[in-house]
């Protein structure tokens, strides 16, 4: 990555950058709000096994589910198809899962009478005579979960305090000041795209994806600020002042941060392509912190640390000639 990414100058343009995406996500929330997915809805799920797919069944047994919607006086918001996968080996189970919502106020006798006309139409249906097909009714109510919100951002706080000590004592007050402002940049930036993107999310989602980007920015920034230290005992680095330094060490370290990240997206993507509807509504959106993490940790973090060492490397100085010179007083007297 070129140099000037990691100058001083360019760290204006990083926090203008994101001050920009803040703002109009400050605007958007202020006006809409977060796109926060229905707080209770009616949802029946339809499971098949491979004959269906083998045998390409499957728009019948669509054509079965609306006839059956119709008969019952109700209509679907939306549908879903997946493969099903256990979540204890994270493999395919065989089974496609088929979920279509319902509102709140749809009638549980007309949900109940549709789930039955779709048994009776499966059994009575010669062509499903060998295949395995599921029928289940839910009522789905997401609770705001008060209480869990406050005792994690209570665990989210203490862990950031301890992160920041951590990197105080271990790399430098610079590195722990680096990382504060890049803990609230990004659970702050995080939150205006969430707003912005208007990506669906469950209530309580917006601040424990904050919290998340905050945690992921410091992870990266210490695996950073760890290189770092590494290469600053090379005596190569003597000669470079800390600008220079700092931006030398982050041209040979960012495919550490690739590496890290990559593969977590990757994963994060492919779950959230095969798991189920509540497990895609945390998986998918969670790429928001990652990225946000990625960005701050590559160009923001370097840009704002690279002026803050400079001035800690001036105070040393200072303080290493004062107690210096009052040393050689002593020993004169």
């Amino acid at each position: 990555m070129s140099k000037r990414m990691y100058s001083p100058k360019a760290m204006w343009l990083w926090i203008a950058l994101s001050t920009i995406v803040i703002i109009a996500g400050v605007v958007l929330y202020a006006l809409f709000g977060f796109n926060v997915s229905a707080s209770e809805y009616r949802t029946i799920e339809v499971g098949y096994d491979s004959v269906v797919s083998i045998e390409k069944l499957e728009e019948d047994l669509r054509s079965h589910c609306e006839k059956s919607f119709a008969s019952a006086g109700i209509s679907q918001n939306s549908e879903q198809s997946y493969y099903e996968v256990d979540v204890n080996y994270l493999q395919d189970t065989g089974t496609t899962l088929v979920t279509y919502f319902f509102s709140a106020d749809t009638p549980e006798a007309g949900i109940r009478s549709a789930v039955s006309a779709i048994e009776s139409a499966v059994a009575s249906d010669a062509k499903f005579a060998n295949a395995d097909v599921t029928v289940e009714y839910r009522n789905v109510k997401n609770e705001p979960m008060y209480e869990a919100i406050w005792r994690g951002a209570i665990g989210v706080a203490v862990g950031v305090v301890v992160a920041l000590v951590y990197i105080g004592f271990r790399f430098g007050w610079d590195g722990a000041i680096t990382g504060l402002i890049v803990g609230v940049h990004d659970a702050l930036l995080t939150l205006a795209l969430l707003a912005i993107t208007r990506i669906p999310v469950y209530a309580y989602a917006p601040l424990l994806f904050a919290a998340v980007a905050a945690m992921l920015g410091l992870l990266l920034w210490m695996i950073r600020k760890a290189k770092m230290r590494e290469d600053f005992k090379d005596p190569a680095y003597s000669a470079l002042s800390a600008e220079e330094a700092v931006e030398e060490s982050c041209r040979n370290s960012y495919k550490t941060v690739l590496c890290f990240a990559v593969p977590l997206a990757v994963a994060l993507i492919v779950l959230g392509a095969v798991a189920t509807a509540g497990v895609r509504m945390f998986m998918l959106p969670a790429l928001i912190p990652l990225a946000v993490s990625v960005y701050s940790s590559l160009l923001l973090a370097p840009a704002v640390y690279a002026p803050l060492k400079a001035k800690f490397d001036r105070f040393k100085t200072r303080h290493k000639r004062y107690f210096g010179k009052k040393k050689a007083a002593a020993e004169e007297e």
